[in-house]
């Protein structure tokens, strides 16, 4: 009997900073929240609840039959290459039954000393043929969800396990695909597991799309040897350096090590601990060494394994008789398909006239029918896997896919999917936004990921309580790039200097970082862009280096005027704004207005002999003119057409009073016997 009990000395050692894997901390955080005590080290905890001991023994080798271990994959995506396909999905599946049964190809490569210690662990991994409910299933879910498919390992509440709750854990292995694991604390995240014995709610692994197989989205040199490790976990093993020099993994025929290994050093036969003859076995694949280095477990984490697997209260009830009949795992049935689609087109938002790419991305089954639906589209129907469709006539439209075999069908409706805007905008140059009103920014398109990305500030503006904003922090990965596109804009019949005007207000986090803004322009209803102009670093900041920044006053903003005369003539002009991150600030937006000045406005021809002075004003300006008579009126209207002012003025005495305005640029209509002119007024203080 070979019973190991020993004290963690040092959980965390060396390996935080550039974690590659976060089982540690989580299981430490599962058993803080457990107990309700930080002193408890979720080792101890383990080791304490562990009612079997563990022993090398001579028949290792001639094991009774395979263990089959049922799995289901639960991907959650937002239509990018984190929804991986079935075949990369299989293609992991592979590896870890070859690594656990020692079969892998690279098994030679095991250096001499440790050949004899290599474990086939007799483990069988298959994808679940039954869903718990007794519907038919291939083994993997899929669930749209933009949010949750960043899984952050500093909130309990935006784990992807709350999203896609498991499937009964003491059936089958749950292993839930994400697109990034974030930990401002533990570096790089790979994956995770939960060691046996903690909560049903949370217990599975979670990995990153691109540590999933060798194909697809996969990062080759990986080898599909995270997953091999976080089973090793989710089986009750500890990583080979998890106690230091002295305490190692509590397994005895794996040599302690201090640190963890990266990289392929094996030929170099490392040893980073003084206490003992042996060298690392930086081989194991418990070990933080490339996918393409780690080739084997050893007898006595077998042995190790094998005790959790034997054990009714741990991993046992996965192995169970019962449980590959309740999940299927031995059968091969045929499952009905479940409806899915996307676009393939850069947005679903198009002028008339123009095309989407959509993608069939139905699953569970082999496809046999396929009807597609286009209300509003020609083709109005279409059997094709990824069908084109034209949009001829403005409108928000449906669009439905329904698929089918024999063994069922399933229909998925998308209702206000596509927008098909008119070829001519209908919003006259000049023309602005100061998005003070909810109404007038919805035909705006504002783009967000990862809960990150344009919004509607309600809190500041520079004219107002409003304004656009990028919103970007310390943990928004750098390059991080969303657009916001503006409501289209005829500018035909301007006859005026055309230039684009707006306020922008930034200031950098640290100094050694900036964000970018670029603003372009498009005619062709977004199919190709223009670059009109970059800001940056000097030509950004408007105010100094300061953590979460957000402008209090006018004076925290500056002025943007960019010539478009290039877009002369055209009737459906777009204006797109590009926020880039760099783990830094915010980018704000105001006051955008396409015209001949920041607020510009075409004066009627009558105007001519009406005149506001002075112009630029401050508290009061006069109106003078030989043609006002009767009963006068005047209203002053911000960019937006937000009535500010409107008064009847007193005969004889043509004064506006503008106190209550504040700088800026603004439209005085003056109406008198039923004639009435504007002219732009200027307010500085």
């Amino acid at each position: 009997m070979n019973k190991l009990i020993y004290t963690l000395l040092s959980l965390f050692a060396a390996q935080v900073a550039t974690a590659q894997c976060g089982t540690d901390q989580y299981n430490q955080e599962l058993v803080n929240e457990e107990t309700g005590r930080t002193d408890v080290s979720y080792f101890d905890k383990i080791e304490g609840e562990r009612n079997f001991n563990y022993q090398i023994t001579s028949d290792l080798k001639t094991k009774k039959a395979t263990r089959i271990i049922p799995v289901v994959f639960h991907v959650i995506h937002s239509y990018g290459s984190e929804n991986i396909s079935k075949a990369q999905i299989e293609d992991q599946i592979r590896i870890i039954n070859e690594d656990f049964q020692h079969r892998n190809v690279d098994a030679s490569k095991t250096r001499n000393q440790f050949r004899a210690r290599a474990a086939d662990f007799d483990i069988e991994f298959k994808l679940a043929r039954k869903a718990p409910d007794g519907s038919c299933t291939e083994g993997i879910t899929r669930t749209y969800d933009p949010i949750n498919m960043v899984d952050d390992r500093d909130s309990r509440a935006e784990e992807a396990k709350g999203a896609v709750p498991p499937w009964d854990r003491s059936k089958y292995l749950n292993i839930w695909v994400v697109k990034e694991i974030l930990s401002s604390s533990e570096g790089t995240i790979l994956g995770y597991a939960q060691f046996p014995g903690r909560g049903a709610s949370t217990d599975g692994i979670v990995l990153i799309h691109n540590r999933v197989g060798t194909i697809g989205t996969a990062n080759v040199g990986d080898k599909g040897r995270t997953l091999t490790h976080e089973i090793g976990h989710w089986l009750g093993l500890y990583h080979t350096f998890q106690g230091g020099c002295f305490q190692g993994d509590g397994v005895s025929d794996t040599p302690p090590v201090d640190e963890p290994s990266y990289g392929c050093t094996a030929s170099q036969n490392p040893n980073t601990c003084s206490n003992d003859s042996e060298v690392d076995m930086v081989e194991n694949y418990m070990d933080y060494a490339d996918g393409g280095c780690m080739n084997a477990f050893t007898n006595g984490q077998l042995a190790r394994v094998d005790g959790f697997l034997n054990s009714s209260s741990n991993r046992g009830t996965n192995i169970s008789a019962a449980t590959l009949f309740a999940t299927g795992v031995n059968t091969t049935p045929s499952c009905g398909p479940i409806a899915d689609f996307w676009y393939a087109s850069e947005r679903l938002t198009i002028c008339e006239g123009q095309s989407i790419d959509f993608l069939g991305l139905s699953y569970n089954g082999t496809i046999t029918s396929r009807t597609w639906s286009f209300e509003g589209g020609t083709p109005a129907t279409s059997s094709a896997q990824n069908p084109t469709v034209v949009y001829n006539k403005q409108g928000i439209y449906k669009v439905e896919l329904e698929v089918g075999n024999n063994e069922g069908t399933d229909k998925l409706s998308r209702t206000l999917f596509i927008n098909v805007t008119p070829g001519v905008a209908t919003l006259k140059a000049p023309g602005g936004q100061d998005f003070e009103k909810a109404s007038t920014t919805s035909k705006w398109q504002l783009e967000k990921e990862e809960g990150k990305g344009w919004l509607i500030n309600t809190s500041t503006g520079f004219s107002g309580n409003r304004c656009l904003q990028a919103l970007i922090d310390e943990e928004t990965a750098a390059g991080f790039r969303v657009m916001a596109i503006s409501e289209p804009v005829d500018i035909a019949n301007y006859e005026e200097q055309l230039s684009l005007h707006f306020k922008y207000a930034y200031a950098r986090r640290i100094a050694t970082s900036t964000e970018r803004l670029l603003v372009l322009g498009s005619t062709t209803c977004g199919a190709s862009w223009d670059i009109l102009k970059v800001y940056l670093n000097a030509n950004l900041e408007t105010s100094s280096v300061s953590p979460d920044w957000a402008p209090s006053s006018a004076a925290d903003w500056g002025r943007a005027e960019i010539d478009i005369s290039r877009y002369a003539g055209s009737q459906n002009l777009y204006i797109r704004f590009d926020a880039v991150g760099q783990q830094g600030n915010s980018i704000f937006l105001d006051d955008i207005n396409i015209g001949s000045s920041a607020l510009s406005v075409k004066n009627q021809k009558t105007d001519i002999n009406l005149f506001l002075v002075p112009n630029p004003a401050q508290d009061q300006v006069a109106i003078r003119s030989a043609h006002l008579k009767g009963k006068i009126s005047v209203s002053i209207v911000d960019i937006a057409g937000r009535l500010l002012l409107q008064q009847n003025l007193e005969p004889n005495r043509f004064m506006i009073n503008t106190s209550e305005l504040t700088n800026g640029v603004y439209t005085a209509i003056i109406e008198s016997d039923n004639i009435s002119w504007s002219k732009k007024l200027i307010i500085s203080k």
